[in-house]
C-alpha cells in the first residue's frame, strides 16, 4: 500500500504532536523514514513547497532527510488536469474562495498522486468539511481512499 502524506499531516508529527525530538516517539519517526526510504510514504513537490515556506530548523533538517518522497510527474500533472476538471464540473463543489484556496494549494496534487497509483491511500490532519474544501471529504466525493494520521500511525503498527 502507498500512502500520500499531506502538509497538515507533517506538520501534526514534526511540530504539533509527535516531535523527532522527544525519545518517546522514535519508533515514528523510525518508521515513517523506512517508509520513505521504501517508498510506502510519498507525497508531493507541492508540500515540499508548502514546508519551506517556514523555514524553520525542523522542517530544513525533515526536507533534507526526507527529499527523495516528493514527487512531481507527467502522470502526476494528467491527474491533476482530471482534478481540477472533476471538481470545477461537480456542481457539490461551490465556486468561491475556500475552493479557490484549497486549489491553489497542495491537496488537489496530492490526491492527484494518490490516483497516479493503482492502490493509494491519502493520510491527512485535516477536519474540515466539504463546504470548506477539506482534503478528506474531497476525497470521498472524487473516490480516493484516505486516512487520519492517527489511524495510519495504528495501521502501521508502530510500537514505542
Amino acid at each position: 500500500m502507498i500512502y500520500c502524506i499531506d502538509t497538515c499531516s507533517l506538520i501534526d508529527l514534526g511540530e504539533r504532536r509527535y516531535p523527532e525530538s522527544i525519545s518517546v516517539f522514535k519508533p515514528i519517526w523510525d518508521h515513517l523514514y523506512s517508509s520513505i526510504q521504501d517508498g510506502t510514504l510519498v507525497s508531493v513537490d507541492m508540500v515540499q513547497i508548502e514546508l519551506e515556506q517556514r523555514a524553520d530548523a525542523w522542517r530544513t533538517a525533515f526536507i533534507s532527510q526526507a527529499s527523495s518522497m516528493f514527487q512531481i510527474s507527467e502522470s502526476i500533472e494528467q491527474e491533476f488536469n482530471l482534478v481540477v476538471s472533476e471538481i470545477e464540473s461537480n456542481p457539490i463543489f461551490s465556486a468561491n474562495r475556500k475552493r479557490d484556496r484549497f486549489m491553489s494549494g497542495a491537496d488537489p496534487w496530492l490526491i492527484a498522486l494518490a490516483r497516479s497509483y493503482e492502490n493509494a491511500t491519502v493520510i491527512s490532519s485535516e477536519t474540515k468539511n466539504l463546504a470548506n474544501y477539506g482534503l478528506g471529504e474531497v476525497c470521498d466525493v472524487l473516490g480516493v481512499s484516505n486516512i487520519s494520521l492517527l489511524d495510519y500511525i495504528n495501521i502501521s503498527q508502530i510500537q514505542p
